[in-house]
């Protein structure tokens, strides 16, 4: 296997990086920030046409986008473990990655890009957040996973969604089982090695 990830960890590529930690793979890491120029070269843009990081390439298959590289990776190389073996199973980790998508994280995003819009909307993506979470509570009250009895990619999906840093000025207070759930997948020994990398990043 040789497998890039390319991406700085301050980006969604902790997210990936995660991931590999979570398999136990071995990569080559290429730290390019979000305003690195190199992403809108020739070369990179054919790797991913948006010019964007997460970016892998992994045996010559180039693949962008954080949460389809990390449904690619866990189903590639972690079938039975962090990827379900059964059709059901499956469908509910991609109905929670695609959930965090489109209804938890663009309430949470802190992107430079988007400050503009979050100053416009004040207090009502704050609000949006907060009845996204009702539905996750909901689902995590009663289960210690989101899909089945162990740790997938669903619950590293959604928990990157929910990094400490976005959620930093939510009160998860009522929350309690979305609190105990996200503890748990950043206590993961491979979320605390992601996060490590990343504080050298925020250090260098």
């Amino acid at each position: 296997m040789a497998l890039t990830i390319y991406g700085s960890p301050r980006s969604r590529t902790i997210r990936v990086l995660w991931m590999a930690a979570e398999l136990g793979l071995e990569y080559e890491h290429v730290p390019l920030e979000a305003a690195d120029p190199a992403l809108k070269s020739p070369a990179f843009l054919k790797l991913n046409p948006a010019g964007a990081v997460p970016t892998i390439v992994d045996d010559g298959f180039a693949l962008a986008e954080s949460t389809a590289l990390n449904l690619y990776l866990a189903k590639t190389y972690g079938c039975g473990g962090l990827y379900p073996p059964t059709a059901h199973a499956e469908a509910g980790v991609w109905r929670w990655s695609l959930w965090a998508q489109a209804h938890l994280e663009p309430w949470l995003q802190r992107d430079a890009s988007t400050a503009e819009l979050r100053a416009q909307a004040g207090e009502s993506m704050a609000q949006l957040a907060l009845a996204s979470l009702q539905v996750l509570d909901a689902a995590l009250t009663g289960r210690e996973w989101l899909v089945g009895d162990d740790f997938t990619v669903a619950d590293l999906n959604v928990a990157g969604v929910l990094s400490p840093s976005r959620t930093a000025e939510l009160d998860l207070e009522p929350f309690g089982a979305v609190q105990r759930w996200r503890s748990a997948c950043y206590q993961r020994p491979a979320a605390l090695a992601a996060r490590q990398g990343l504080t050298a990043a925020r250090r260098s």
